[in-house]
């Protein structure tokens, strides 16, 4: 009967390998395998001196009761741990705003140096066309021309 019994430990243990060995292959560890060899180990050698076999079994623990100085602890940190929570959510709300506040202004200012872009190269357009506008008729001879005012011709002579 004792090899009957063994033969059935042997089948109980193979299937607690085989499941093991399936819950390993899933979780990527082999932690449960080695659980499983250390168990099978503790096992034969407690039946090899004659003792009996060991039988583990967990229960989730059970809750004890706070007392009212724990809960009125427990209720005081939930308070403050709200408010702090409210205070962050209010803070990231007025930096969003902040933010987008600035990028209207950021928007507005490139919209502003886009058109003054426009501007300065109409006004840069207006001026070359004026400088490759030829004289009518004859330049203005030596004593004509007003000190200090350049005509067209003379600025080209010169930036050449």
């Amino acid at each position: 009967m004792s090899i009957h019994l063994q033969m059935q430990d042997i089948q109980g243990i193979d299937e607690e390998v085989m499941k093991a060995g399936e819950e390993a292959q899933a979780s990527g560890q082999l932690t449960p395998l080695i659980k499983v060899e250390l168990w099978s180990k503790i096992q034969s050698r407690r039946l090899s001196e004659g003792k009996e076999e060991l039988n583990v079994q967990f229960s989730p623990p059970t809750a004890i009761p706070l007392t009212e100085e724990e809960e009125e602890k427990s209720r005081r940190r939930k308070e403050c741990n709200r408010e702090a929570a409210y205070r962050c959510r209010q803070k990231r709300k007025e930096l969003q705003k902040d933010k987008e506040k600035e990028l209207e202004l950021l928007v507005a200012k490139n919209e502003d140096l886009k058109r003054q872009i426009e501007h300065l190269e109409q006004e840069i357009e207006m001026y070359k066309g004026l400088l490759s506008v030829e004289p009518i008729g004859n330049p203005a001879s030596p004593e004509q021309q007003v000190p200090g005012h350049w005509s067209g011709t003379d600025f080209l002579e010169y930036s050449l």
